[in-house]
């Protein structure tokens, strides 16, 4: 996965706006707006917009990382989206936003672009010429900044796993063919380079790249994220390790990193052990359930929520693993919070004092706990 940054600055633009839209879906946004104003839960959480053309993958894309749907699976069991759709990601303290999927070409009234927001625009690299699409992007984008500034913009150039994109020189003019459009149609708009960074993203949801595109627009709405980076600083520092990640478990989206250089490989070693961790406490991590109590239920109390947080699931409080790899590095995964992971690359000769970094460890537990439940302004 490549990433790109173009900054953009809005002025007033003579262009058109997009129109609102009629009939069914401005009575869908409707309903949804006024859902997420009476429950407050909701409408204090980040947002994902995910916007763009129809048959762009948007749909696709949200089953595959939150649903835990199989990318072939998309192919003959999604129908295209009629209205919106809202789903809230909660899975841990460090990580809780909502994540709107829109109709194809549909693109909200003003309200949806307020608060804390991502707008990622998803568009089908196979399906050329952009002309049309990169303008309606413009459109949202000019829209977006002047009820929002602070919005970020992310551009997801989408299905780069084609006959088209067999080589990564391929990939890299696409994305530098679009970029070159999306600029002039932002000039043209009336819109300077200065001001808002829209990052370009290759994704595609057969591979790992979709991951780490998500990856970095969660963390871009994480307002702990420098705290968490400078945690993870001292951690690898102090063990002498080589890389750190923190994963939201469910997701397998890594929230925060330390400050060295990320390695793509790395992300999907950790990754994949965080399957092999889940599959195998999944069979084997799980106690024997007493089959008296299936039928006629028990009078004792269940377990506090922090020794095991999912019923179906054996990651809990006590989850752990070690992955000793041939090229003599080694991968350690230990819970830290609520469906959250550490898990940590280090050399053989790194891991011997494990007691020690055990100790570390928990000292950063201890923090991310004391760093979730500090209120604002502390």
């Amino acid at each position: 996965m490549e990433e790109s940054i173009l900054t953009v600055n809005n002025e007033h633009s003579s262009r058109d706006e997009v129109p609102a839209p009629s009939g069914i879906l401005s009575g869908i946004m409707q309903d949804a707006v006024t859902s997420e104003t009476i429950d407050p839960k909701l409408a204090s959480l980040p947002r994902l917009l995910l916007m763009g053309p129809r048959r762009g993958g948007k749909t696709s894309i949200q089953r595959v990382v939150f649903s835990k749907m199989s990318p072939h699976e998309t192919l003959f069991r999604l129908e295209a989206t009629q209205g919106l759709e809202r789903t809230a990601v909660d899975h841990t303290p460090l990580c809780r936003f909502t994540i709107w999927d829109f109709p194809g070409d549909y693109y909200g009234d003003a309200q949806v672009f307020c608060g804390i927001t991502s707008l990622i625009f998803v568009m089908d690299a196979q399906d050329e010429p952009y002309d049309h699409v990169l303008q309606s992007f413009t459109n949202a984008v000019t829209r977006a900044l002047k009820v929002n500034p602070q919005i970020t913009i992310e551009v997801f150039i989408n299905k780069v796993d084609g006959e088209l994109f067999l080589s990564d020189e391929s990939k890299y003019d696409c994305r530098r063919d679009i970029m070159a459009q999306v600029t002039d149609e932002l000039q043209e708009a009336g819109v300077r380079p200065e001001a808002v960074a829209i990052r370009y993203h290759l994704t595609s949801i057969y591979d790992h790249s979709i991951y780490e595109a998500l990856s970095r627009v969660v963390q871009r709405l994480i307002p702990q994220l420098p705290t968490l980076e400078n945690l993870l600083n001292v951690l690898v520092s102090t063990c002498s390790m080589e890389k750190a990640y923190l994963f939201d478990v469910v997701s397998k989206l890594y929230v925060s990193t330390d400050s060295s250089p990320v390695d793509m490989q790395s992300v999907e070693l950790c990754s994949d052990m965080i399957d092999v961790v889940l599959d195998v406490s999944g069979i084997y991590g799980l106690g024997p359930k007493d089959p008296e109590s299936e039928l006629f239920g028990s009078e004792v109390s269940p377990e506090p929520e922090e020794a095991l947080i999912d019923p179906d699931s054996a990651y809990d409080k006590d989850s752990a693993s070690v992955i000793r790899l041939s090229n003599g590095m080694v991968l350690y995964l230990k819970e830290v919070d609520t469906m959250l992971a550490l898990v940590c690359i280090t050399r053989s000769e790194n891991f011997r004092k494990k007691s020690l970094i055990n100790y570390n460890i928990s000292r950063l537990k201890k923090a991310l706990q004391s760093l979730v439940t500090a209120k604002p302004g502390d």
